[in-house]
């Protein structure tokens, strides 16, 4: 036999509370658009996640303060995310959709999309949205090349108030880490993809941004309702 390839499952995930029967068909039916804004530790996704969403009227929903909040809690769920965040490890994908999902229903009524910043991760994670949900609409990828992300960081890291935590090492390690797991998202949802040049300046990536949602708005109004709900 071959040795498997399986990564070992923490024993922890097994523990956390799960709420499988949380309904998302009135996202499915609602036809909002639903669009991922994915790129690398510093390659601007929350500058441009907070831009976007105020453009649009899009609630923005970035994964990092999703699980900040749920650890912000004190339940079970957000203590055992809480330790798995401190050492660096993903929150089990269904738990993680969860997460937005149960997001999503909240901002339903008061939204014109939904913007999901840092999010899918793994493939996993795009496989349970898929499931749980439904496709995405639109995938924007923020490419920035390693060396550009690292001396972003840096900077970020001289012009910051807080105690970095993060060593010049371990910060190349998520780089590299980021860009292992990145490739077969991007192969996924290659029907979705847009890739955005994440070197230009602030603006000129916000204008690409706007560039490919615009074209997607314009694609979903000629759509027919029934189309729309994926």
């Amino acid at each position: 036999m071959g040795l498997s390839c399986v990564h070992p499952v923490d024993p922890l995930h097994a523990e956390i509370p799960r709420s499988v029967q949380i309904d998302a068909s009135s996202i499915r039916q609602s036809s909002l658009p639903i669009i991922f804004l994915i790129g690398g530790p510093g390659a601007g996704r929350a500058t441009q996640a907070a831009r976007v969403a105020d453009h649009y009227g899009f609630c923005a929903i970035v994964s990092r303060d999703l699980l900040r909040s749920e650890v912000s809690t004190g339940s079970q769920r957000g203590v055992i995310v809480a330790y798995l965040m401190s050492e660096g490890k993903l929150v089990p994908s269904d738990v993680m959709v969860e997460l937005i999902k149960t997001r999503m229903l909240d901002k339903l009524g008061g939204t014109r999309g939904f913007l999901l910043s840092g999010f899918p991760r793994e493939k996993l994670q795009c496989q349970n949205f898929n499931q749980q949900i439904r496709p995405p609409d639109l995938v924007l990828y923020l490419y920035v090349r390693n060396s550009v992300l690292m001396d972003r960081i840096l900077a970020r890291t001289v012009t910051s108030t807080e105690r970095q935590d993060r060593s010049f090492d371990e910060n190349w390690k998520r780089i590299k880490n980021h860009r292992r797991m990145i490739k077969p998202i991007l192969r996924y949802y290659k029907k979705q993809l847009v890739v955005i040049d994440g070197e230009k300046n602030e603006t000129e990536v916000f204008q690409d941004i706007c560039c490919a949602i615009d074209n997607l708005v314009d694609k979903l109004s000629k759509l027919p309702s029934t189309s729309k709900s994926g």
